[in-house]
């Protein structure tokens, strides 16, 4: 019987496969397959010539405060010593991830994104990599990065100023003004409301199910020197 020859390249994925670890994918389930594939590409582009990829719009600075502040706020987190992080124009299917390849730590986003949400994302997909040792269920892992990323940047303070006059319904001109404020999304931003106890579960489910507002509302503004 003749030998078959072993198949070079399937051997080299195969041997990588080892070393890829995706764990955030963001978006609905079935964006986890490109997320995956553009992963798969990128660090086969970095094992076969050690450089960042060309399409890959890098920025490593973002990444390195992002990491230094978590470092600085929250102990249980630990990071490789190598972070990559960047963005990729123009990739279909593309919604963003948090993964591990061999000792490095890779978030990978779409240039497309708002400014807001990128800010957002590059915060919790990189604590998503700091938490990596402590979570083996995917989804506690994305739950407690998001609970890290709004607490470093939404200070307890400032929500509960807006938040501190107990309402229960939210209409747009609040959610605006309040997005506008921390520069982030307003779901978010009431997630983090409800971690702090500054809104209820019942009021944080409603307003998430239904954002129409029955009522205007003074707003209560923060004394903060933030900028808005």
């Amino acid at each position: 019987m003749a030998r078959i020859k072993p198949n070079s390249t399937q051997l080299t994925i195969d041997f990588l496969a080892a070393y890829r670890k995706m764990l955030v994918s963001l978006g609905s389930s079935d964006k986890l397959v490109y997320n995956e594939s553009i992963f798969t590409r990128l660090t086969d582009q970095w094992e076969s010539k050690r450089v960042i990829p060309a399409d890959l719009l890098f920025q490593k600075s973002p990444v390195e405060a992002v990491v230094y502040r978590f470092q600085k706020e929250d102990a249980r987190l630990q990071f490789p010593a190598d972070m990559i992080a960047g963005e990729i124009r123009g990739v279909e299917g593309l919604t963003g991830f948090a993964s591990k390849f061999r000792e490095q730590g890779w978030v990978i986003l779409p240039a497309e994104l708002s400014g807001m949400y990128k800010n957002l994302f590059l915060n919790i997909l990189t604590a998503a990599i700091g938490l990596d040792h402590l979570y083996t269920s995917r989804q506690e892992l994305l739950t407690e990065a998001e609970r890290v990323a709004l607490a470093a940047l939404l200070p307890e303070a400032e929500v509960r100023n807006f938040f501190g006059i107990r309402l229960s319904r939210f209409p747009d001109s609040f959610r605006s003004e309040v997005s506008a404020y921390f520069n982030l999304p307003f779901e978010y931003i009431l997630k983090r409301a409800l971690h702090i106890g500054a809104v209820s579960e019942e009021v944080a489910e409603e307003n998430r199910n239904n954002r129409q507002p029955i009522r205007a509302t003074t707003l209560r503004r923060s004394t903060s020197s933030r900028a808005a």
